[in-house]
């Protein structure tokens, strides 16, 4: 599991990384204003949909293919998966109609603070953005599907691959294309990754395409059960998502664009060291659960826990202690100036506080669904987003907090919904926090409060840096040497065994 997991942690650190870039470059030509706003506002539906696809496809799809492949059956398998490409298909075709359709009241429903010509610009671009869905969602199926059958690489790396295509377009057609290069850039990079899955699945497979809309048995039952609570939980999310957009729409100008950057860098992390374990772990959950092997579904999930707490507690402290240092030089040059790193590094700062939790959430939503819980994961996300929407509203519109009220209340709403997990005890927890997991975690803090030593010593030590080129180095020293003494830390504690990690590279009798 952990070779897989640093396969899919290393593409999903090109993907991260090339997807901060992205919104680095839109951010070097727009900044944080109101053009920014706009496009942020346009693409706010599209996206939304797209991350629902990806959390409807991840969650769904790879147990439902992991269930068809233990039957045995080849060609049930390529039915299901010919199943699922033409309903989505077909399904996502009609929403990208509607929605372009309907962009001019969509827009003016998600920023109702916003100008006349904001509205207008924000509307015009919508209606392209929404084609991109369509390529979007069968690309998540064909992802899902390489997944089941443990094919990480190509699977991770098309995210890389169309970040760079967006990048590209944004550099060499903004000046002659304005804003509309973006667009143009997540069409060609949707086409592309759709384009590179479907050649790995045409080259490693005898696959068997059909033009079936009909399909019955168990694993479509279970299918359809997972994906109706998946969708309707991730949806719920999204509709949080569009409340802040709403509530930012009325703060200053930039304050939207600053929050939609916070939370991508809080994602994408939470994605990278632990959505990286979690997706390597996945199929396995899903057929030890399919063979009733429950010793084995808890032993793999309580790993999980173990490997993503890991890999996040040093990346926490470094995004709490250098938050300033990581923003100034991810994105400070163009048009986003001092006074907007000022304003980045305290929405980053409060953002940061939630990773672990946010984590956490995310690999119970792999382990719920592993077990074919898809009910009890929907009610978990009600609660969840119930309580940051409260939280959202309290602290921005009664308490006056301003922009660092929409972060602290995703924190407080993250947190108590984990006390309602573990206190109803969703997916038989108890069984998985026992006292290894515990033993284990205070390890970690131990090495973790220690790591926390050293970046402050050397922080006072250092003079921070004023350019970009020496930011880097600064945050190089000090990350690194903060990452040797947590790890020390927990060899010496005997958490992290040295002995093992010949394991990493197999045999030659392995597979």
């Amino acid at each position: 599991m952990l070779r897989s997991s640093i396969v899919v942690a290393f593409f999903n650190l090109l993907g991260g990384l090339s997807g901060i870039l992205v919104e680095t470059s839109i951010a070097a030509y727009l900044g944080l204003s109101r053009s920014s706003d706009t496009f942020y506002v346009a693409y706010t539906i599209p996206y939304i949909i797209t991350n629902l696809l990806a959390a409807t496809g991840l969650y769904s799809l790879v147990p439902f293919f992991a269930s068809l492949e233990s039957s045995g059956k080849e060609e049930g398998v390529w039915h299901g998966f010919s199943y699922v490409v033409n309903v989505v298909g077909l399904g996502l075709a009609g929403i990208a109609l509607v929605g372009a359709a309907g962009s001019h009241w969509i827009i003016h429903g998600i920023a109702p603070g916003f100008s006349h010509d904001q509205l207008v610009n924000a509307t015009e671009m919508s209606r392209w953005l929404f084609l991109i869905i369509v390529p979007a969602g069968i690309a998540e199926v064909l992802r899902s599907f390489l997944l089941s059958r443990n094919y990480f690489a190509v699977s991770t790396a098309t995210g890389f691959m169309r970040n760079v295509a967006v990048i590209v377009f944004i550099l060499l057609g903004f000046h002659r294309f304005g804003p509309y290069s973006m667009v143009l850039g997540y069409m060609a990079g949707y086409l592309l990754q759709l384009l590179v899955l479907g050649a790995q699945i045409g080259l490693s497979f005898r696959a068997r395409y059909s033009l079936t809309l009909r399909a019955s048995g168990k694993p479509f039952r279970d299918l359809r059960g997972a994906g109706a609570a998946q969708f309707a939980g991730a949806l719920g999310w999204q509709g949080v998502v569009v409340v802040e957009r709403i509530i930012a729409s009325f703060l200053p100008a930039g304050t939207l664009t600053a929050l939609n950057y916070g939370f991508k860098i809080l994602g994408t992390l939470a994605e990278l060291f632990g959505g990286s374990v979690g997706t390597a772990a996945l199929p396995a959950i899903s057929r030890a659960v399919a063979q009733n092997n429950q010793e084995e579904e808890r032993r793999t999930f309580r790993d999980t826990l173990e490997l993503s707490l890991l890999l996040l507690s040093p990346m926490a402290i470094f995004c709490l202690m250098l938050d300033h240092s990581i923003i100034h030089f991810v994105f400070q040059r163009g048009k986003f100036t001092a006074e907007a790193t000022d304003l980045m590094a305290m929405i980053f700062f409060y953002y940061s506080l939630s990773l672990l939790v946010f984590a956490f959430l995310r690999l119970l939503n792999f382990y719920l669904f592993a077990r074919r819980e898809p009910g009890l994961f929907f009610r978990l996300s009600l609660v969840q987003d119930g309580l940051i929407l409260v939280f959202d509203v309290l602290y921005v519109a009664v308490l006056r907090w301003g922009a660092k009220g929409i972060p602290l209340g995703f924190l407080t709403g993250s947190l108590l919904a984990c006390v309602f997990a573990v206190r109803r005890n969703l997916g038989n927890l108890g069984s998985v926090l026992d006292r290894v997991l515990g033993r284990f975690a205070g390890k970690n803090l131990v090495a973790a409060a220690l790591a926390m030593l050293s970046v402050f010593a050397l922080r006072v030590w250092m003079t921070p840096p004023v350019t970009t080129s020496r930011d880097f180095v600064y945050l190089c020293v000090i990350c690194g040497s903060g990452s040797c003494v947590y790890l020390a830390a927990l060899a010496l504690l005997g958490a992290l065994p040295v002995t093992q990690l010949s394991l990493l590279w197999p045999r030659n009798h392995e597979s």
